[in-house]
């Protein structure tokens, strides 16, 4: 069957599907509407990816919640940096939990954003069970994560370099490169606000924001 892949629009051929029901797997020639199937080697599918055979089909993006906790997430055994560094890249594009690219100097471990710690959990259990990785999470000193935006939309968003931020408020980029704040509090998100008018804060990524 060749479909289309509608977020990259290249066509495909599922070949080398497999039915999945538990842990067990079968080669499947044949579907239908409830089966569960497994294409293997397509790199490029990620959650919520729409397959169709036509062009005008396209299901909206699975929503993304505000993140309300962070940590750091390192590799306590150098000697397994391969595996941990594949296994975390794999989880992240799976969507387990997002990863926020910090402006540089601030640290070289990877800050992971969750709507709660269960999911944290999930990241550092597959990493050891499916990998082979042991994880270490570290406290990040932030309770708070904002979109930013220009207040005009006709504007560019200005350069971090040149807000005014209170003590403790860090700056990132998401999976889109779309740049975030990080506040330790509410006053600082509040102050930050107060201080530079020409920005907007957004609780969610900004293709998921409505006018």
């Amino acid at each position: 069957m060749t479909v289309i892949h509608q977020p990259s629009g290249r066509t495909i051929r599922l070949s080398s599907s497999h039915k999945l029901f538990g842990q067990d797997r079968e080669t499947v020639d044949e579907a239908w509407p409830g089966d569960v199937i497994g294409l293997v080697g397509h790199d490029s599918f990620r959650i919520g990816d729409t397959l169709t055979e036509d062009k005008s089909i396209r299901y909206d993006e699975i929503p993304r919640f505000p993140p309300e906790v962070f940590t750091f997430i390192a590799n306590p055994t150098p000697s397994d940096a391969k595996k941990f560094r594949a296994g975390l890249e794999q989880l992240l594009q799976e969507g387990v939990v997002q990863s926020i690219t910090l402006r540089a100097g601030i640290t070289t471990s990877t800050l992971l954003a969750a709507v709660g710690t269960l999911q944290f959990e999930v990241v550092q259990w597959r990493l050891q069970a499916e990998y082979g990785a042991e994880s270490r999470l570290d406290v990040s000193p932030w309770s708070l994560m904002k979109w930013l935006a220009p207040a005009d939309p006709a504007q560019k968003l200005p350069d971090p370099s040149l807000f005014l931020v209170p003590s403790g408020v860090a700056f990132g980029a998401d999976k889109l490169d779309q740049t975030v704040a990080l506040f330790p509090s509410e006053w600082t998100m509040r102050y930050f606000a107060e201080k530079n008018p020409a920005v907007r804060l957004h609780d969610l990524p900004l293709e998921q924001t409505k006018p």
